[in-house]
């Protein structure tokens, strides 16, 4: 039986109990409905302790590749550094390396933008954004059409 399941049997025992007037047959009733409900429960927070616990470990290997994928890529940014270096001090754009030949290229793309003064108003872009916090103040204490507060969201406590 599902956990949804044996929910819905609680509110459906629960009508019935309240209209019983036997407090021996409403004790043992609830006795065996909680019995099974709590071991539904624990199941479902033993699964969930292994997920959490995998999310945890998951989340520690995301680090850990990350530092190790950064550290390769700035290795390699500082040997392509190292190359250029040695290709520019002996002024040439191609050298052999065995199989392989090493060429210096022109990167592609926008030619870098420096700024060195103040632009122009006519070279600006102005963007408008939604005040989130004032709209959330204004909201506490009025009404309006074109926007309301949500309820929030709920979540399960396990302790």
């Amino acid at each position: 039986m599902k956990l949804f399941e044996i929910v819905d049997e609680f509110k459906v025992l629960y009508e019935v109990l309240t209209d019983e007037t036997d407090p021996q047959v409403i004790n043992d009733t609830l006795e065996s409905l909680n019995f099974e409900l709590e071991e539904k429960a624990a199941g479902y927070v033993a699964v969930r302790n292994t997920l959490d616990m995998e999310l945890k470990k998951a989340e520690e290997l995301e680090k850990k590749f990350k530092a190790i994928k950064e550290a390769r890529k700035n290795a390699k940014e500082a040997l392509d550094e190292r190359l250029l270096m040695a290709m520019d001090a002996l002024e040439t754009d191609q050298i052999p390396a065995g199989d392989f030949t090493i060429k210096i290229k022109k990167n592609g793309g926008l030619a870098p933008l420096i700024i060195d003064g103040e632009v122009p108003e006519a070279m600006k872009k102005i963007t408008i954004e939604d005040d989130n916090k004032k709209i959330r103040e204004f909201l506490k204490e009025h009404e309006a059409p074109w926007a309301h507060l949500g309820e929030r969201g709920r979540h399960i406590e396990i302790r």
